[in-house]
């Protein structure tokens, strides 16, 4: 009852009909602002009630969803790091190397979790064309390759982690750093991989 005669109120006074519009108007903007930055869409419709408390997330731009090897990846890297961090592994310059192919993974894992997502948007559709079910099958033959190639670099990792260990019980050295630069090369070759898997 009270809301309603406040609301009332609000419509027969002009300056305060003005205000309201000009407040849902500049929450509105914040909200496109918001969705076009990747935050959520309870994050981005919340703005309308309370832009002012969110504009400084207009300044960040949301992280991108983790990929399906995500996990895998960290526990992988970090496992190679805790190795090279050992007394006696020659580490000169590796972890420039490793921090490279640790980007390198994620920005794979990135682009994996984009196609899942695509993928998934497509399947919703009812009955897709010819044409569409093709492209699918392209687009599904594709990420299996490129999620092979992956779990191929991180097996590589697991391994040259094995093989240090190995080494430094005999008192020999390992070239981590160029077993790194391979497997960065065998990762940037995941371009040309997919690119042969859509001529087909």
């Amino acid at each position: 009852m009270i809301a309603a005669a406040l609301l009332a109120r609000i419509a027969l006074d002009p300056v305060a009909s003005s205000v309201g519009a000009i407040y849902a108007a500049c929450g509105l903007a914040v909200a496109v602002g918001l969705s076009r930055r990747g935050h959520a869409a309870a994050v981005a419709l919340s703005a309308v009630a309370c832009w002012p408390l969110l504009l400084p997330l207009l300044r960040t731009t949301a992280a991108p969803p983790a990929g399906p090897l995500h996990h895998r990846i960290a526990e992988v890297v970090a496992a190679l790091r805790e190795i090279m961090a050992e007394p006696g592994v020659d580490t000169v310059g590796v972890p420039a190397d490793l921090d490279g192919l640790a980007a390198a993974l994620a920005r794979a894992d990135e682009r994996l979790a984009m196609v899942d997502r695509m993928l998934a948007s497509v399947a919703a559709d009812a009955a897709p064309t010819p044409g569409v079910a093709q492209g699918v099958a392209q687009l599904q033959r594709a990420r299996v390759t490129t999620a092979a190639e992956i779990e191929a670099v991180l097996d590589g990792m697991v391994q040259l982690r094995l093989q240090i260990g190995l080494r430094s019980l005999a008192g020999n050295g390992v070239p981590v750093q160029e077993r790194l630069r391979d497997l960065r090369c065998r990762l940037a070759a995941l371009d040309e991989l997919a690119a042969l898997e859509l001529d087909r």
